[in-house]
């Protein structure tokens, strides 16, 4: 996680908790050598790892455990009025998640929502892609979705009614909190992060709902994610998303994109200018991974093949010989020695 990065927006909502709670934040920010410049924060990133750390220390120094919870609630986009516009002015629950989910990219890009529905049910997944240990990840989910609670309650004026919450991690002594906290049933030790709802609530229309002035505020919010520091570079994005789902180097274009939550278009024009084709960046990844899997004796070179999606051997090494020079044998032998 070292070189991932989050925008330093949230740590003025964990602050906020530290001081309610009579926390030293000052001697926790200075430890991580952490300077607050709350002029320029929307265009400031912080460390994911540290970042973590902070809410560690903050968790520990309050003894209160889910901190990430009031962190949550207590993040209100008061240093992004336009973003804040936009959620505000969304027309339906519906539209305030496509705003959320923008938020999600200007904010933390390693997030992903993904809302599934049937007939009588919605469900808001949260997933990371990348691995995140079981606490981070914990704070993480606690922090989002419960943003998500106070935002759709504030757009409702009302309670958001859950059906149930569901979480991967196993700490059983926070069921008794999540469940006070969502008013919901509560599941531990799921295969997903889940926030689980009535479909229809999606549709309601909204009081507060001002289409001209959500159709203005998108156009600045997207502004903004174009303009973001966590979005100079899109390859190694790519590359991280690709390398954590290998099914996708069989994949089109559309598949990728979709995973990034953009359309191919776009994929494909930040590409371009970035001097770089689909192919070539799945070639370098490919590379990557080979080389990798080549420096350990646990697959043959078939089964790497095959797990890389050449149609054969002898496509792979092609592959690999154009761009190391050596074949895959010739790589492992040298570097089993």
């Amino acid at each position: 996680m070292k070189e991932l990065e989050t925008l330093a927006i949230v740590l003025p909502g964990i602050i906020n908790s530290a001081m309610k709670h009579g926390v030293d934040i000052r001697a926790i920010l200075q430890k991580f050598n952490i300077s607050l410049d709350l002029k320029n924060i929307t265009q400031t990133s912080i460390n994911l790892e540290v970042l973590h750390a902070i809410v560690m220390e903050v968790e520990e120094a309050s003894q209160i455990p889910a901190i990430g919870l009031q962190t949550g609630e207590d993040f209100d986009f008061d240093y992004m009025p336009h973003l804040k516009s936009y959620l505000m002015s969304a027309s339906t629950l519906r539209e305030a998640y496509l705003a959320t989910d923008h938020a999600r990219k200007l904010i933390s890009p390693i997030l992903m929502l993904h809302l599934k529905e049937n007939e009588t049910e919605a469900m808001l997944t949260l997933r990371t892609d990348v691995d995140l240990s079981s606490d981070d990840e914990r704070h993480y989910v606690e922090m989002i979705f419960s943003t998500l609670k106070t935002v759709f309650s504030k757009l409702l004026k009302k309670n958001f009614p859950m059906e149930s919450v569901h979480f991967r991690h196993r700490e059983s002594h926070l069921l008794a909190i999540y469940e006070k906290w969502f008013g919901c049933l509560t599941v531990l030790g799921a295969p997903e992060n889940v926030m689980i709802f009535e479909r229809s609530i999606l549709d309601v229309p909204l009081q507060g709902g001002f289409p001209e002035i959500h159709r203005q505020a998108k156009g600045l919010v997207d502004q903004q994610l174009f303009e973001s520091p966590l979005h100079k570079g899109l390859v190694p994005k790519i590359t991280r998303v690709i390398k954590n789902r290998k099914s996708l180097l069989a994949q089109p274009i559309e598949h990728i994109a979709s995973h990034l939550h953009m359309s191919s278009r776009t994929l494909q024009r930040r590409l371009d200018k970035e001097g770089i084709s689909i192919s070539e960046l799945k070639d370098q990844v490919r590379f990557k991974l080979a080389v990798s899997a080549l420096k350990s004796v646990e697959l043959s070179i078939e089964e790497i093949s095959d797990d890389l999606g050449y149609s054969d051997r002898h496509s792979f090494t092609r592959a690999f010989k154009r761009l190391s020079g050596i074949s895959p044998s010739a790589f492992r032998k040298k570097h089993s020695k």
